[in-house]
């Protein structure tokens, strides 16, 4: 089910996949307000795009659903959906949402 608490859950465990590659100094908290992008994020762009990855990975397998989170459409929002966990979660949602209703 696409519910909130769901989104996040999928979104942890790409974290904790992440988070088990990078040193103790440069890891992600498990919290909606958890910086991905900016100069309080402690990943580098390629710790993200794994993250990317992982999410995508998670997506799958937890609702059958086959998503690309860097698309042109995200890469082209006023507000980079990358943000944060919370941007990102809720971003995932829609996606989530979008390809149930198709």
């Amino acid at each position: 089910m696409n519910t909130p608490e769901a989104q996040f859950s999928t979104i942890y465990r790409a974290v904790d996949w992440i988070n088990g590659g990078l040193p103790a100094d440069r890891q992600l908290t498990k919290t909606p307000e958890t910086r991905l992008l900016g100069p309080q994020s402690v990943v580098d762009s390629l710790a993200l795009v794994n993250l990317l990855i992982a999410v995508e990975r998670e997506v799958e397998d937890m609702f059958g659903i086959s998503l690309t989170l860097a698309n042109e459409r995200a890469l082209s929002m006023n507000e980079s959906p990358f943000r944060t966990i919370q941007s990102l979660a809720d971003y995932v949602g829609v996606l989530i949402s979008e390809a149930q209703n198709a």
